[in-house]
């Protein structure tokens, strides 16, 4: 049965990876929006990307999570996410000037534009969940139980998420060094999910990440 630091520090990065999930989604809109504005059709497209992100993100993780039943792919999975995060700073100004030189159309624009920066991650961070509930689930009899308990702290994450990089980080911080502060955050629980597992070698190899996640946060500083 898994320990109470086990089932903490998997709780919490599936919670981690929600905040983060949502908070992208918010940060997505001033991402585009230079670009495309603020309209109905950046929204459409921001909020139908993440679904159909969730969507594969969930069948994904599950497949994964029965072919790879182990803490270390939770680890790499969450690194990967926070590794997409913190590049968007430094690859969105030309993916969007491609999408505007290409030019498909006002609906198709912000559509192609919020896929290829946001489609990816979306579906890195649902995967986090069904790999959890695997991690997790000590019988057949509990697997409803626990599943249940991880997507309610995910949503909480999500939650939470948005209402602090809508009303507190982006005013703030702005979106660039919020993205480089999320990927830090991420790292930071793989650090405690690696050190509670003792995997001494992945602890080590997620602090550094986290220190230089944290390091491009500081000069992403607007």
């Amino acid at each position: 049965m898994p320990g109470r630091r086990h089932t903490f520090a998997i709780g919490l990065a599936v919670f981690t990876s929600g905040a983060v999930l949502l908070g992208l989604e918010i940060a997505a809109s001033r991402v585009l929006a230079p670009f495309f504005g603020n309209s109905l059709f950046v929204w459409g497209a921001l909020i139908g990307v993440v679904l159909a992100g969730l969507s594969l993100g969930y069948w994904a993780g599950g497949a994964l999570a029965d072919r790879i039943p182990a803490t270390r792919l939770l680890l790499a999975v969450l690194s990967l996410g926070a590794l997409l995060v913190l590049a968007i700073p430094f690859v969105d100004g030309p993916v969007l000037e491609a999408v505007v030189g290409w030019n498909p159309g006002p609906r198709a624009n912000p559509l192609v534009a919020a896929i290829a920066l946001f489609g990816l991650p979306s579906i890195v961070f649902a995967s986090v969940s069904p790999i959890a509930v695997r991690l997790l689930a000590v019988s057949v009899t509990h697997v409803g139980r626990t599943a249940g308990r991880l997507f309610a702290i995910s949503t909480a994450g999500s939650i939470a998420g948005t209402f602090a990089t809508a009303f507190f980080l982006i005013p703030e911080l702005g979106t660039d060094q919020l993205l480089g502060i999320a990927a830090a955050v991420l790292l930071a629980a793989v650090v405690l999910v690696a050190v509670v597992e003792r995997l001494p070698a992945a602890a080590v190899l997620a602090l550094l990440a986290t220190a230089g996640a944290g390091a491009a946060a500081w000069q992403l500083a607007p």
